[in-house]
């Protein structure tokens, strides 16, 4: 590679003039809302106490969360009378009741179902009309919401598979709104090219480790796809050529600590299994941000224009003490993960959600998806466009939401 071979030898450089003049991806491209019927994440499990009750917008949905002896449920956020959100004043008579502000129409939070008016006696319509109720799941302190009209799968086929390792422990990051299309932000987790924009990360400096400029893969077959039938549908990132020097109009231009005397492209077995990219929204990262933590990251779509990103930090522990020594640790590494925007150090995937946003709106508003100018680094994008094309349950669509001036 490295333009020493002409295109027509060059089999990732075919594949993406043919993808770019064919767009092999049409369902991705209408997936501006997200996939319908998967399993979502959508609050981290301290966020909704016992009692307590949380408005959230996925998928553009408008849902309404309360934790009732446990367990999360999860009704649509908008009353089957007038359409008012439950949400602005919200009325829980009973702890297994929801009553709307505006008429006294009741119903049941684990159902749906309408059990009561209390401005009409003994009215015909209770137990015969309803809400839509959400299927609702909890694991790893992350709760979670199947959007869809199909019965709702296995929660392992919708989750990172080091989601389920045995003895696993996790801490919640951060949980932001990010103006920015879920698939532009997926997209950024697993781009190979777009470490260039992490060189100066403070962590790396810590750490000793010299990264490239980027990375892609030598040849087509490095990249794993994954389709097997009831299990997680993903693509993972194997990368063989790294670059850590070019040249501009003379000047040598180099990562930083990278000796003068090192050659300028480097080529290393890839790496098995360190980065992936799961259906619905979910990336996993191994040994980040230290050599056996687990890092997981989700791009849960908000709406057309927004998206919800978790970030998880996890590893393993087999007694309490060990659990205790891992939540110092990843109180620890947190803010080398994330912090607060505006605060320096810069977190890693502050960086992130800042290329995003500068992204966004090419995208949306300038027919990016039909303008945009790949190379051999987008190879594994390319990929992943087509697998979600393949193997999408569903694609969602406005249908009766319609979103709101405060939506975002």
């Amino acid at each position: 590679m490295g333009g020493e071979r002409g295109k027509e030898d060059d089999p990732i450089q075919g594949e993406m003039e043919g993808g770019q003049k064919h767009k092999p991806w049409q369902r991705y491209l209408e997936a501006k809302l997200g996939l319908r019927n998967y399993w979502y994440p959508v609050l981290f499990s301290h966020e909704i106490p016992e009692g307590q009750t949380r408005a959230e917008i996925i998928l553009g949905e408008r849902l309404f969360f309360k934790r009732i002896d446990g367990k999360v449920h999860c009704v649509e956020d908008r009353c089957v009378h007038r359409g008012v959100p439950f949400s602005v004043r919200p009325e829980c008579y009973t702890p297994h009741t929801l009553t709307c502000w505006f008429h006294g129409f009741t119903f049941d939070w684990r159902d749906g179902k309408l059990v009561e008016i209390l401005t009409e006696a003994d009215s015909a319509l209770r137990g015969k009309i309803g809400l839509k109720a959400y299927p609702t799941a909890e694991r790893n302190q992350i709760v979670f919401v199947w959007i869809g009209d199909d019965a709702p799968v296995d929660l392992r086929e919708d989750t990172q598979p080091r989601f389920w390792d045995e003895d696993l422990v996790t801490y919640p990051v951060v949980r932001r709104h990010i103006k920015c299309n879920w698939r532009v932000a997926a997209e950024n987790g697993f781009d190979p090219a777009h470490i260039y924009g992490h060189r100066h990360w403070v962590g790396m400096q810590q750490s000793g480790r010299i990264r490239p400029f980027g990375t892609y893969p030598s040849r087509k077959d490095i990249i794993h796809v994954l389709e097997d039938e009831g299990k997680p549908k993903g693509i993972i990132k194997q990368d063989d050529i790294n670059v850590y020097a070019r040249e501009i109009d003379g000047q040598d231009v180099r990562v930083p600590g990278w000796p003068k005397d090192a050659p300028s492209v480097v080529r290393t077995e890839p790496r098995i299994d360190a980065v992936g990219c799961y259906l619905p929204c979910g990336l996993q990262v191994n040994n980040f941000p230290r050599l056996g933590k687990i890092h997981f990251e989700w791009y849960v779509p908000i709406n057309e224009n927004a998206h919800l990103y978790m970030i998880l930090i996890a590893g393993h522990a087999h007694t309490e003490a060990e659990r205790a020594a891992f939540v110092e640790e990843a109180k620890e590494l947190s803010p080398l993960v994330w912090q607060e925007p505006g605060s320096q150090p810069e977190g890693f995937n502050n960086f992130d959600a800042f290329a995003r946003k500068w992204s966004h709106h090419a995208y949306a508003k300038e027919d990016w998806w039909h303008r945009e100018r790949l190379f051999k680094p987008d190879y594994i994008i390319m990929q992943w466009r087509m697998l979600v094309s393949r193997q999408a349950r569903g694609i969602q669509t406005a249908g009766n939401w319609a979103p709101r001036e405060d939506d975002e």
